[in-house]
This record gives C-alpha cells, sequence and structure tokens, in this order.
C-alpha cells in the first residue's frame, strides 16, 4: 500500500513543498492513525516502529534537502531539521531500556558506523508524555537521553563527542490533542550542524 506524505519547508524565498511516496508498514500506518491520521504526515518527523536499515537512517538525517546552484545575493532560505524518531519504550519511571527497543538503538548504532557519516554528530532528543510535573519529566527525558547515549557509546564504541543529548520534557508532543498519549514518550534523532 502506498500512501503520500506531504512536507513544507519555509523559507526567505516563500513555500515550498516538497511530496514524495513512501511504502510504510502496517505497523506505521496503524501508528499515523493513532496519531490523528494524515494530519501527522505534515510535520517533517519520522517515526519508526521497527527497527528500519542503517542506510536509510543515514538518508533521513543527513541527505540535503536543496539541489543544485543558485547564483545571487540573497542568503540560503531556513530549512527545518531532519529529525528521525523512534518509539524506544523505557521501565516505568525508568532509564532502563526495555529490550523490545535494542533491535531499534541497535540500527542507530550502525548508521553511525557507516564510513558515509563517520564525521558526522546526532543530537538525541529524550521526550515525555504530560503524566507527572513538568521538572520532573524534564529532568526524565534528559536522563532517558543520556541512558541512550550511554548504550550506543558502549555497544558500538562511537566517540561521545558525536553523540549530543537534549532533554525536551513534554514541551514537545507529538499528539498535541492529548498530551497524555504514551506516543509522546519518544527518542529523537537529528543531525548536529
Amino acid at each position: 500500500m502506498k500512501i503520500e506524505l506531504k512536507q513544507t519547508v519555509t523559507g526567505t524565498t516563500g513555500h515550498e513543498r516538497l511530496t514524495w511516496l513512501r511504502l510504510l508498514s502496517r505497523k506505521a500506518l496503524i501508528y499515523l492513525a493513532l496519531c490523528g491520521g494524515m494530519a501527522q504526515a505534515e510535520s517533517p518527523n519520522i517515526i519508526y516502529y521497527e527497527a528500519p536499515p542503517a542506510d536509510e537512517i543515514a538518508d533521513i538525517l543527513f541527505k540535503p534537502r536543496y539541489r543544485g546552484i543558485e547564483f545571487n545575493d540573497q542568503p540560503a532560505p531556513q530549512q527545518a531539521a531532519n529529525v528521525f524518531g523512534m518509539m524506544i519504550n523505557f521501565e516505568f519511571d525508568s532509564i532502563k531500556i526495555v529490550p523490545d527497543s535494542l533491535p531499534m538503538l541497535d540500527a542507530v548504532g550502525r548508521m553511525m558506523q557507516l564510513e558515509r557519516v563517520a564525521e558526522r554528530r546526532i543530537v538525541i532528543e529524550g521526550h515525555t508524555d504530560a503524566i507527572g510535573g513538568e521538572p520532573y519529566n524534564q529532568h526524565l527525558s534528559e536522563r532517558r537521553a543520556r541512558a541512550i547515549k550511554r548504550y550506543l557509546i558502549s555497544r558500538f564504541k562511537i566517540a561521545a563527542d558525536r553523540l549530543v543529548i537534549v532533554g525536551k520534557g513534554e514541551t514537545e508532543p507529538h499528539d498535541r490533542r492529548r498530551p497524555a498519549n504514551p506516543v509522546n514518550r519518544r527518542v529523537q534523532f537529528r543531525p548536529l550542524v
């Protein structure tokens, strides 16, 4: 089954609409339906429930958005950052990663070992749902991002300076209409530029 996802990039030159077709697994389609359907597909975020190949992760995070050469005095338009999200689960009120989540983290670790991204750095963002107090959730999201970093360093021998952690707490829910939705508990990866 094919489904069309759209993405808008806004810059100094106005709107540019990028459209592409992606084959999505049944679980991904269910996920989109649970998150509000195609309205969520407008977001530049891509969230996986199953471990994708390392090359696909690298393409999402590090593939340039613009191609071609333009000769003028205008500054380049600002682009939305490439984001790769994964449903990484932790034990309740803990930084212990649930074993079912390890294949996804292993895919990120393999991606960071690819020769074509050997010098690249990523930001590991921890997110929580809105259950609990905001200061507590902020701290928990930072601790969980740090746990992901430790796992990638210990298992894949990735240099620590290539992994930067950020805790977002409950401030950037994936499902804004339902802040307590478990889908908001996630880890996202961004390229560090």
